[in-house]
């Protein structure tokens, strides 16, 4: 009980952890109806230069409020924001003053960097006016563009998306300033609907400063598209056919250097999107390849269950937001990664796939179909899933789930759920409150019929309380062949509670926290507990982070498990204590560094584990990052010593030319990987990627064992 004693000292009254209440809520704004550039009238070019004769006509956005670290104050730099449109697309200039040049950061050129050490500009825009879903851009002061898609207003946030749109920034003795181009043909929106939903935010990186358009409140996640502002007098919006045709060709070469076999293959594919109305689209991939996907993060699994690994593949990330199910990421029933790759991460091709997904007044569903290719493992398969949702309430909905197929084997295998989502952002007059659960059940060839599944949370996300309980059973014979679960044949009661008051000054906000995870068997019996409690949380004005968490764990092991070659812990009932320290250096700074240690008990051993990651971004030119991880572990079974070394650097001739490579070992594997990849956007939908992977084997002198070598060059034609 080391864990809960330390908490008792410092955690709060109740009167003392309740964010004071706010004033009345303040109405969203709303912009006048946009201007309209006129037929024949030159649009803007996009080149970071406002100097075009259409801005003088634009639509102001008005001032934007500071969201930290002064809620409510004027922003300490004036940022003006101007608007406009023609049939095809929406226009955006930024002017973003600064009274210290010298003082922005402007590290990131790459496309979908993270910009979070850079001064950058986000909005989000939420073309149906739901309040619930919305497209997500950002522009960094070196140029580095982004997108994502956000679902059930900021539950889902996906930043692989890539869409079509342009932007350009620059650095001026004013500040900064870009412009932005989003084509109508990339978001999915009604012609009917006039108004949209929009916010806006801008970074000042070094005062770490937040200033936004709308709901300029830190207790108001931004993505919470809820409390987005308006924009109104869009008319007259065209998409054209609605068609996009991406051909793509990749040329490939491998060797084998052990057995000194290689191979050469010429693939050509298309994806195919076809908007049917505004609001639904059917997208299809025809021998789909994913040459340019960036390599898995290499990890040594010390635990008895599956490591999850996210999805990065561009088709399976479009829309993906209409299959997202319930709010567990511990129970997914469908997990698009199944598709096309084995147990062991190998790659299955893809002949085909089918995806229909919409949303049209107040429904949102999505239909996917796939079917495999034959391999040395076993024939091709298909598989499907149908998912279904229904917007009740202001900001809630009630859905349903259905997938068939099993990419590992032949066997008929069904999983069917419905989950319900209710939230709101006016509980007790001004507070968020959100609901999840679901119920769901497997019906595979040859299992058993304790097949079900089903769990419940509820979640209080306040600025400076932040709480949530949970609760799910998952039997024995649950499982989900084209979904993630990584335990069944447990009930598991967890929740947590997060203390954040505002200091001031040098010190920002101070962080305690406490969490508990009570895992038994569907018997009641315990197999796992974990007391997690964090006395000491320094959040600091700068950005630094400092941590101190304490752990007390209990694992009830019923059979003995094979934590590394060689060595067994034994069944048994095993406590064990341990404590971790954390720090977080700021990224604004060229150099930055995070890294923790934790020591302690360890079944029935001990261990101690260390990691440390330092990056470097001197430039926007260049980045670099390495990390090393080490697990080091004395038990009476053996003693073990687990190694993970990452390093990344990439090399940016222009905001289109880029060169990332990425390379890992591991002390279990002995291997040594490397990915390289060249990037070139020709323009915005038509890029070509070289990649290179090589794989060295353990043996002495690193010896190379694979290399595969792709070219890949593809386009978006628009019709």
């Amino acid at each position: 009980m080391l864990a809960l004693l330390a908490f008792a000292l410092v955690a709060p009254s109740p009167q003392l952890g309740q964010a004071p209440p706010p004033g009345p809520a303040a109405t969203a704004p709303q912009t006048p109806p946009l201007h309209r550039i006129a037929d024949g009238e030159p649009r803007p070019r996009i080149d970071g230069d406002l100097s075009d004769p259409i801005w003088e006509h634009a639509t102001p956005l008005g001032e934007l409020v500071q969201v930290e670290p002064v809620r409510g104050g004027a922003p300490s730099e004036r940022t003006e924001v101007l608007l406009c449109y023609d049939s095809r697309a929406l226009y955006i200039a930024l002017r973003c003053f600064d009274s210290d040049p010298a003082g922005i950061r402007a590290t990131q050129m790459q496309r979908d960097a993270n910009l979070d050490p850079d001064d950058r500009v986000e909005l989000l825009i939420d073309p149906f006016l739901d309040r619930r879903n919305a497209f997500w851009f950002q522009i960094g002061a070196a140029g580095s563009l982004g997108d994502a898609l956000i679902t059930r207003n900021g539950a889902g946030f996906n930043k692989p998306w890539d869409g079509i749109f342009d932007g350009r920034a620059r650095i001026t003795h004013e500040g900064w300033q870009a412009e932005l181009e989003i084509p109508f043909a990339t978001i999915n929106f009604d012609p009917a609907q006039t108004s949209w939903g929009f916010n806006l935010r801008r970074f000042v990186r070094r005062r770490t400063e937040e200033a936004r358009w709308a709901s300029p409140d830190p207790r108001i996640s931004f993505f919470w598209i809820a409390n987005a502002g308006t924009l109104t007098g869009l008319e007259g919006l065209q998409q054209g056919l609605g068609i996009d045709v991406a051909p793509f060709a990749v040329g490939r070469a491998t060797r084998d250097h052990t057995s000194d076999d290689s191979d050469t293959d010429l693939q050509v594919g298309a994806d195919v999107y076809w908007k049917l109305s505004p609001n639904t689209k059917l997208s299809l991939s025809l021998n789909t390849d994913f040459a340019e996907t960036e390599v898995d993060e290499r990890r040594v699994n010390l635990t008895r269950f599956p490591l999850f690994f996210p999805e990065r593949r561009d088709f399976f990330l479009e829309d993906s937001g209409a299959f997202l199910f319930g709010g567990s990421t511990e129970v997914i029933p469908f997990f698009s990664r199944r598709i096309g790759l084995d147990a062991n991460r190998e790659k299955v091709p893809i002949d085909m796939a089918a995806k229909l997904t919409g949303q049209t007044e107040g429904w949102t569903f999505g239909v996917l179909d796939a079917q495999t290719g034959g391999t040395s493992s076993g024939p091709g398969r298909n598989l499907f899933v149908g998912r279904v949702s229904r917007n009740i309430l202001g900001q809630s909905d009630i859905g349903a789930i259905w997938t068939q197929g099993d990419p590992q084997s032949g066997d008929q295998a069904t999983t069917v759920g419905t989950d319900l989502n209710l939230r709101t952002n006016e509980f007790l007059g001004h507070d968020t409150l959100r609901w999840n659960s679901y119920v769901l059940k497997t019906d595979n060839e040859g299992a058993g019929s304790r097949d079900l599944a089903w769990g419940a949370r509820v979640t209080y996300p306040q600025d400076q309380v932040n709480w949530n309980l949970g609760t799910r059973t998952l039997e024995e014979d649950f499982d989900p062949r084209l979904g993630f679960v990584a335990r069944t044949g447990i009930r598991q009661h967890d929740g947590s509670y997060t203390w954040k008051p505002r200091i001031g000054g040098l010190l920002r906000q101070y962080e305690a926290q406490l969490s508990s995870t009570w895992v038994t068997g569907v018997d009641g019996e315990t197999q796992s507990f974990e007391l997690e409690a964090q006395p000491l949380g320094l959040l600091f004005e700068s950005n630094d982070a400092l941590r101190l968490e304490l752990k007390t764990l209990r694992e009830v092991l019923l059979a003995p498990f094979d934590i590394q070659t060689g060595i067994t812990i034994p069944a048994g009932d095993y406590s064990f204590d341990r404590a971790r320290l954390l720090l977080d250096t700021s990224d604004r700074r060229d150099l930055s560094f995070n890294g923790s240690v934790s020591a302690g008990e360890f079944y029935d051993g001990d261990s101690e584990e260390w990691s440390a990651a330092l990056g470097w971004r001197p430039s926007g030119h260049f980045l670099a990052s390495t990390e090393f991880q080490r697990t080091n572990a004395r038990l009476p079974a053996g003693a073990f010593t687990v190694d993970i070394v990452r390093l990344r650097f990439a090399v940016l001739a222009t905001n289109e030319i880029s060169w990332s490579n990425y390379a890992q070992w591991d002390s279990v594997s002995g291997a040594l990987g490397w990915n390289s990849r060249l990037w070139w956007i020709f323009r915005p939908g038509t890029q070509a990627y070289l990649v290179l992977n090589q794989g060295w084997g353990s043996g002495p002198g690193f010896a190379p064992d694979s290399t595969e070598v792709a070219l890949k060059f593809g386009t978006t034609l628009r019709y």
